[in-house]
């Protein structure tokens, strides 16, 4: 279940790859759709979960998260051309995702040792998340340049991480309760700043409608898939 999960990563990351020239319009909704597809997951999922696992180790690890993303933003990407820009916001995305990941995985373990039909829906619901993840992964990094072989193998990496989650859910979470709320914060705090610091500007600069549209149907989706 959790191979099935990750792999949906990889749906979502070729998905894209079939479409050869990006105007500005579909620049800015496909970066606009990453930016809600963030921004739900954290305000929907991950952070409320952390909050109610272990609310202060969850806020500690969303302001550790910030502060690490203000450190390699003052440190590495001050200055930057466009095409280098988008890559490494590729990359801070995949992190970001793969942070979010690992505890997902672990969900899906620790859902299906209270009832298998448990751990089958926990995984479908990310499974349907992964998809726009994908998406918000691939999608700078094609706008960068970036052959479509090294994105896919990026992203398969990527889709690794739930069901090594799950391998280390038992271990990890009965060692050491606490890190799952701290990683769940330290995601959230990553995934923000990526939104309002890079996503969003970056949106903006191709197509402020396109990057309102996208942004609002990043939203709608992980709203769905949260709540059905």
């Amino acid at each position: 279940m959790s191979i099935l999960a990750g792999g949906c990563t990889l749906v979502g990351s070729m998905a894209l790859f079939a479409k050869r020239k990006w105007s500005n319009r579909s620049l800015g909704l496909f970066l606009g759709l990453a930016a809600g597809v963030m921004i739900a997951v954290v305000i929907l999922d991950m952070l409320p979960s952390a909050l109610v696992a272990n609310a202060p180790e969850a806020g500690l690890g969303f302001v550790i998260g910030l502060a690490a993303l203000v450190l390699v933003h003052l440190v590495f990407f001050s200055r930057q051309a466009e095409n280098e820009g988008l890559l490494r916001l590729g990359y801070l995305i995949m992190l970001g995702i793969a942070l979010h990941d690992l505890p997902e995985g672990m969900a899906i373990a620790l859902g299906n040792e209270m009832k298998v039909r448990t751990g089958m829906v926990i995984a479908l619901a990310i499974g349907i998340h992964n998809i726009p993840e994908g998406m918000a992964i691939a999608a700078p990094l094609l706008m960068g340049g970036m052959k479509r072989v090294k994105i896919f193998l990026c992203v398969f990496l990527i889709s690794l991480i739930t069901p090594l989650g799950t391998l280390a859910a038992q271990v990890i979470v009965q060692i050491i309760p606490e890190v799952l709320a701290l990683l769940l914060g330290f995601a959230s705090g990553v995934m923000i700043f990526l939104v309002f610091f890079y996503l969003w500007p970056q949106a903006g600069s191709k197509d402020k409608k396109s990057r309102a549209q996208g942004f609002l149907l990043g939203l709608l989706i992980i709203a769905a898939a949260t709540f059905l």
